[in-house]
């Protein structure tokens, strides 16, 4: 990935500058609530946590961002895994495969009614 270097020619420090998108990040990952109360937190590692963001992303459930332009919504994703619709109401860290399973099947539900 190539990156343009620019000029900063903005009040304050350079490096809070820099260090922006990675605290804008943090505040959609964490959506001004605690990680505790979001259970829409992922791990970028885990397979079946990045198939649940693609299937948000088909479903248009985004936000913006001004470093990512549009990125799956998870404070939309907390609230779904904390109502009666879903099939299991847990954080999506503590599910077990099979539980992610039962949250993919039922997006694959959600998608496949909402684009019929």
């Amino acid at each position: 990935m190539k990156t343009t270097p620019y000029l900063y020619t903005g009040s304050g420090s350079a490096i809070d500058d820099y260090n922006k998108p990675k605290s804008e990040l943090q505040n959609i990952v964490q959506g001004g609530r605690s990680a505790k109360n979001n259970w829409g937190a992922f791990d970028k590692k885990n397979k079946l946590h990045l198939t649940i963001l693609s299937q948000l992303r088909t479903l248009q459930w985004t936000t913006k961002s001004q470093k990512w332009g549009e990125v799956a919504d998870i404070n939309r994703l907390s609230d779904f895994l904390k109502s009666d619709k879903s099939p299991v109401n847990k954080p999506l860290t503590d599910m077990t495969q099979q539980e992610l399973s039962k949250i993919i099947s039922c997006f694959d539900s959600i998608i496949t009614k909402h684009f019929k």
